[in-house]
């Protein structure tokens, strides 16, 4: 947590300087970059996975212009490094540096046990559910869609007694031997590709991050290659073979070993959960991803957003861990029968931002120090405007009818 992540002229990011949280929100206007940020901080968390892991040293990033033609390319992020392009990331394990046009990655004395789950959820999620297995559209969307596909197909091979979803009381069914999507409501029968656009957005998304934390519930094993797995034999016969270590510190180092090889956390990122999505559905499903979040210490979610409503549910969460701080036993179980723990969220552990345009004041945190919630004036900045224009016009009509 509290990764930093600093950016000058990248694309549409003009100058910032962030800090991640367990729970990081981004809203603004269209084109003001929320998306952009949210990819460079799932690039730089993939790429310190995967270093990590020993898969890839330092020097294969730094070299050959792999920061823009590698790394940027997978999210179609090229054409926004510029000559005066600068970007530093502070991560958990590495430390990242891009400026001049060169890339260096410094790694940290950290000693973190385990591997992170990371899935970026594209606002282009629909189109797998249209297509349901892939297909040639997916070849011209960018990587990241790609990747997400692919998961969603194992999340639908996962969960083959169904999935419920989490607002109207809708449940998806797959048929494996059909590869077909069902959504059954109380007195219908759909194929996933005729639901209705919110349910096409809404369900790989939630089924996807139901999939992943699950596999953190499991503590799975990594996929390695041949020569990863050959590699991890030879070590662990030189840890075993080595006279030097004591049988207790040969206990630890294979432990150490072994976590090194197996999900302990799950960071999810999400373009806009809400889309296509009805105010009381955008709550139930903001309030899924939450509590797949908080399901492990270590988890993170990071979502962008364009609704007022993200806020208030946002800020809802953020109360209900507030009231529980300072509660007794009996306000504490009516707190929870209000909203249940899963669903806080503490003041320390969210950060959230307002992207604008304008060059003056392009990122602002929109938490207030004082209360540790979403500042009241963005909630809903658009229903103050159209509300005094609404008082105005309402004015005139009034002193027509008087004449």
């Amino acid at each position: 947590m509290n990764e930093r992540l600093t950016v000058k002229s990248f694309g549409p990011v003009s100058d910032l300087d962030i800090t991640f949280g367990k729970v990081t929100l981004f809203i603004g206007d269209q084109g003001t970059g929320k998306s952009c940020i949210a990819k460079l901080f799932s690039m730089f968390k993939w790429t310190e996975k995967v270093l990590s892991q020993k898969k890839y040293k330092p020097t294969y990033f730094e070299q050959y212009n792999r920061f823009k033609t590698r790394l940027c390319a997978y999210h179609r992020l090229e054409s926004f490094v510029r000559d005066d392009s600068y970007i530093r990331f502070e991560g958990s394990l590495y430390d990242f540096f891009y400026d001049g046009g060169r890339l260096s990655i410094t790694p940290k004395d950290n000693n973190i046990e385990g591997v992170a789950k990371i899935m970026y959820v594209p606002a282009e999620r629909s189109i797998v559910s249209v297509a349901e297995s892939k297909s040639r559209l997916l070849k011209e969307l960018p990587d990241s869609c790609e990747t997400f596909s692919d998961v969603f197909v194992n999340a639908k091979k996962h969960f083959q007694q169904g999935y419920t979803l989490p607002f109207e009381g809708l449940r998806f069914e797959y048929d494996a031997l059909n590869d077909a999507g069902w959504i059954m409501g109380d007195h219908y029968r759909v194929r996933l590709t005729n639901a209705s656009s919110g349910i096409q957005s809404s369900l790989p998304m939630c089924m996807v991050s139901e999939y992943l934390n699950s596999k953190i519930a499991r503590r799975e094993e990594i996929k390695l290659s041949k020569e990863e797995k050959d590699r991890l034999e030879r070590r662990v016969a030189e840890i075993m073979q080595d006279d030097r270590f004591s049988e207790s510190i040969k206990d630890m180092m294979l432990r150490q070993l072994s976590s090194a090889n197996r999900y302990d956390r799950f960071i999810n990122i999400v373009e806009e959960p809400e889309l296509n999505l009805f105010p009381q559905s955008q709550m139930e499903v903001l309030m899924a991803l939450v509590a797949c979040n908080a399901a492990f210490a270590e988890n993170m979610l990071v979502m962008t957003t364009h609704s007022p409503y993200t806020l208030a549910v946002v800020n809802t969460m953020i109360m209900g861990a507030k009231a529980m701080a300072g509660a007794d036993s009996q306000a504490a179980e009516q707190i929870r029968q209000t909203l249940p723990e899963k669903y806080h969220i503490r003041p320390d552990e969210i950060a959230a931002y307002r992207l604008l345009a304008s060059n003056n004041c392009y990122c602002q945190s929109i938490i207030n120090p004082k209360t540790g919630l979403i500042s009241k004036n963005e909630l809903d900045r658009a229903s103050d405007t159209i509300m005094q224009t609404f008082n105005t016009l309402y004015m005139h009509y009034a002193k027509t009818r008087k004449g």
